[in-house]
């Protein structure tokens, strides 16, 4: 009975422990997270004000180059790859020959066609001097006349339909992509092959309207490619877009004649430097204000000294290290310089004098 009595308070002792040690547990993560909260709680910002400056006569815009020639191959007959003659890569001229199809039936049919309609030339013929004698009614030179028209769409078109089995070069230019092997069956309507001149390039950019106003259809461009920052490739502005898209940009096409060797492929990352002949008013931002990409902007701005709120902003030209806001903010708020990796719409912040 006795160790009954002492195994009972054991085991109230030992409960009373882990209680104890459980709500001690509790309070110290709540201190800690209390803690958290105090030493989270402002996030120290530098922060600079947007400035009305005079523009500089240029404007810089980033665009992508787009190949000056591209199309597909398409074959317009039908029937088994007999021979390849060109492989990937290969610069090719206009006309020249890619692959070669079976035309084994249609210049049988052809070889027929063409007996049918010297027998029928042979016909008139021999009418015709019948008619000439009054041997024959003339009426009947009319059902001849008409089988040779016949005959003759016929090889017209056998001829034609055997020069498409010889697939051809639309274009001149390298080829990308070919699509057949020897013993492909192909028909009428199928991608073959695909081929692309480099010889010039297109770089596509977007200016903003009230950029855009300035841009001149033949105005000449400085163009940089990023993987050769230090060539300098002259351009020519050969369309501008006639409406905005979503963003309220417009596209300007500038032509670049590609470099020596050719260098540059479709889809590599440029600058296109554009010179005005006027100064103008506008209000600019450092660029390391801008909180994602240049593509879709946005900047934090605080709001009654401590909460830092998440703003999408409008931007118009890039200068250097500065962008100019088109709208989005006005002169006079606070935009957070540096701390933006640490802030989150809403955020608490505290700005460094």
């Amino acid at each position: 009975m006795k160790n009954r009595s002492l195994l009972w308070l054991l085991l109230l002792l030992a409960v009373a422990f882990a209680t104890w040690k459980l709500y001690s547990n509790k309070k110290q993560l709540e201190q800690e997270a209390e803690l958290s909260k105090m030493t989270r709680a402002f996030v120290p910002v530098d922060v600079v004000q947007p400035k009305m400056e005079t523009l500089a006569n240029h404007l810089e815009a980033d665009g992508i180059f787009l190949p000056f020639k591209e199309m597909f191959v398409i074959s317009e007959t039908a029937g088994r790859v007999l021979e390849t003659y060109k492989n990937k890569g290969e610069w090719l001229k206009e006309g020249e020959i890619i692959a070669k199809v079976d035309d084994e039936l249609l210049r049988i049919e052809l070889e027929a066609t063409q007996g049918n309609l010297a027998k029928l030339r042979k016909d008139k013929e021999r009418l015709t001097n019948l008619i000439e004698g009054e041997a024959a009614p003339k009426n009947k030179i009319e059902d001849i006349d008409l089988g040779i028209l016949t005959a003759e769409a016929k090889e017209k078109g056998l001829k034609k339909q055997i020069a498409n089995t010889s697939i051809k070069a639309p274009m001149t230019g390298t080829l990308g992509m070919r699509f057949i092997e020897r013993g492909s069956v192909i028909g009428p309507g199928i991608q073959v092959a695909q081929m692309t001149n480099l010889e010039k390039l297109f770089l596509m950019v977007k200016v903003t309207e009230r950029d855009v106003l300035n841009v001149k259809k033949g105005q000449r461009v400085s163009v940089t490619a990023d993987v050769f920052p230090n060539l300098n490739i002259a351009g020519r502005v050969t369309n501008i877009g006639l409406r905005a898209d979503n963003a309220f940009t417009y596209d300007v096409e500038i032509e670049v004649i590609n470099p020596d060797g050719n260098p540059l492929r479709g889809g590599m990352h440029a600058k296109a430097k554009f010179t005005f002949n006027a100064n103008r008013q506008g209000l600019t931002l450092p660029r390391k204000v801008i909180a994602g990409s240049l593509q879709e902007p946005k900047i934090y701005v605080v709001q009654g000294d401590s909460i830092a709120v998440l703003r999408t902003i409008r931007l118009g030209g890039i200068y250097g290290d500065k962008v100019e806001v088109t709208s989005g903010i006005s002169q006079g708020e606070q935009v957070v310089l540096t701390g933006q990796l640490n802030l989150v719409d809403g955020a608490r912040v505290s700005v460094v004098k």
